[in-house]
């Protein structure tokens, strides 16, 4: 009896170290999926901000005045997104290193 019951903790351990290591992929794959979010958004401000200085420099009045503070809610927007996807990125990295430890502990 004692056989069964030593097999069958073994396979309730090894089915929790596949449960983890199914989730850590899948965080894995997720902060890559994030990370490559980010580069593209970074990408994409950098060419709106190239072509915002290349084709707005001779502007004036209300019309420079009101895309300046359009320019600007982007910018702050930008801070946030790159704020908000380097927590998500910090919060997805201290759970897998909980998983890893979880791993460790059904070794």
């Amino acid at each position: 009896m004692a056989n069964i019951t030593e097999i069958t903790e073994k396979l309730e351990k090894e089915a929790k170290r596949m449960k983890c290591k199914m989730e850590i992929e899948a965080l894995e794959s997720l902060l890559s999926n994030i990370g490559n979010v980010v580069k593209e958004f970074e990408e994409s401000s950098l060419i709106f901000k190239r072509a915002h200085s290349h084709y707005t420099e001779n502007w004036d009045g209300a019309s420079k005045h009101s895309y300046d503070q359009y320019v600007q809610r982007l910018n702050i927007n930008e801070l946030k997104t790159i704020e908000l996807a380097n927590s998500l990125k910090h919060e997805i990295n201290e759970q897998m290193d909980k998983l890893h430890s979880k791993m460790e502990e059904l070794s």
